[in-house]
This record gives structure tokens, C-alpha cells and sequence, in this order.
């Protein structure tokens, strides 16, 4: 597998044209990353999910919602994805700013600015902090951002991760939970260990973190109250 296999990257711009571009620049400089292109801020947040992308590409005009109100929204739930602005404009400069923007691309596209984008982005994929297993003989470190939760049966791990995937590998909860935050982590249960960015609410009836994919995690009956409050104070973080 090369270094961007992995390498997941959202394209937004309501011009099909500058969609076009974007994807054409990142395929030549980088073959093999994934490159999904979305016409509006409304489309791109319906599918966005914290740690699916690697990168974003944000156009800042769009009918609608505008590329400053979407990269707020994302920062509102994803403090850490790579986002550049593309626009024929610098007059947002203090909203890139204030939304810790990593670039401004101006229009039309220069190349070498865009790999430049790219290079950065994986620079910081392959500098996050994360968790550190070993699986089929190989050590892997998995962002925190990429983790929805972990849930362990016998003595079997299945890590289910934001972009849909589900590792399996042998070990113990133990040792993933003393790699993760605890301010953001939450050992619900036994046999469970759930990211906070990903959770969606609580079902107190059923005794389950309701996760944004739409997945149940399961809470222990005198960890619900705990639960309730980390998630609280996650969300006004």
C-alpha cells in the first residue's frame, strides 16, 4: 500500500469546472487517494463525518451556505482536519483564522500550491497522536480522530473506525484504553471503549451511546450518569 491509499480528501465547490481541476492536480501529484467532490456545503455536511477526511478543500463562495459557515460547523465537531480555503478572494482571511485554516488557494489553481496543500496534510496525518496496535504482525497507529470506539469479545478487538471500516486484531480493551485522552474517551462498559467526537446522543431506555453512523454502543446501568456528564462537558469543549 502506498503512503496515500489511505489518503481520504473532500473537495467543495459548486463549480464543476474547479471540481475538476482540484481532483485532476491531486491525482497527478498524488495517484491513489480517495477524492470524493461534493457541489454544495449542505451536501458535503450531510455526509461528514469527524476523522473520515484527511483534507478538505473548501471553496469559500457557494450558493447557500457559504465555505466560512461550513468550516465553523466542522470546527465545531473536528478541531484537527486539514482545511484550505479555495477562493479568488483574500477578504476572509480572519475567518480562515478564526477556523485555523492551513491555506488560501487562490483561484485559478497553481499547482505546485496545491501539493504543497497535499504534502502538509500528510505531514500532519502521519504526526497525530493516536493508539498504537499491532495487527497481522505489524504495528499501527490509528488517528484518535479515526476511532468511532472499540468493543472487545473473548480475546478478540474489533475497532470500528470512521470511514466504515472494522479492524480485528487480538488483545486486550485495557491496553487501547490507556492509549486514548480521557477527556474525550470513555470506558462505558466491559467490553466497550467510545470516542466522544462520535457519539450523536444517549438513550437512557436502552442503555446506549447513539453513535452518528448510527451504531449502539453499550453503557454499563451505573455508568449512565457519568456518561451523560462527559458527553456534556465534551460538547461545550
Amino acid at each position: 500500500m502506498s503512503k496515500t491509499d489511505d489518503f481520504r480528501i473532500a473537495v467543495c465547490d459548486d463549480e464543476l469546472s474547479q471540481r475538476r481541476q482540484l481532483q485532476f492536480l491531486i491525482e497527478k501529484q498524488h495517484p491513489g487517494c480517495q477524492i470524493d467532490l461534493f457541489e454544495s456545503g449542505e451536501m458535503f455536511l450531510k455526509s461528514f463525518r469527524p476523522g473520515f477526511y484527511d483534507l478538505i478543500f473548501m471553496d469559500i463562495l457557494m450558493p447557500g451556505m457559504g465555505g466560512v459557515d461550513v468550516t465553523s460547523k466542522i470546527r465545531a465537531v473536528d478541531s484537527s482536519v486539514p482545511i484550505a480555503f479555495a477562493t479568488a478572494s483574500k477578504d476572509h482571511a480572519m475567518d480562515g483564522y478564526k477556523n485555523r485554516v492551513i491555506r488560501y488557494l487562490m483561484k485559478p489553481f497553481d499547482p505546485t500550491e496545491v501539493g504543497e496543500v497535499l504534502d502538509l496534510a500528510l505531514q500532519m496525518k502521519d504526526g497525530q497522536g493516536g493508539v498504537t496496535l499491532r495487527i497481522n504482525g505489524k504495528d499501527m497507529n490509528f488517528a484518535y480522530e479515526k476511532i468511532c470506539y472499540a468493543e472487545q469479545s473473548s480475546h478478540t478487538i474489533f475497532l470500528h473506525m470512521a470511514n466504515g471500516a472494522v479492524l480485528q486484531l487480538t488483545g486486550k480493551l485495557d491496553n487501547v484504553e490507556a492509549q486514548t485522552p480521557d477527556d474525550s474517551f470513555m470506558r462505558c462498559h466491559k467490553s466497550y471503549l467510545v470516542n466522544l467526537a462520535h457519539v450523536k446522543s444517549i438513550d437512557k431506555d436502552l442503555q446506549v451511546f447513539v453513535m452518528k453512523d448510527g451504531d449502539s454502543v453499550h453503557i454499563r446501568r451505573e455508568s449512565l450518569r457519568e456518561a451523560a456528564r462527559m458527553l456534556t462537558e465534551y460538547s461545550l469543549k
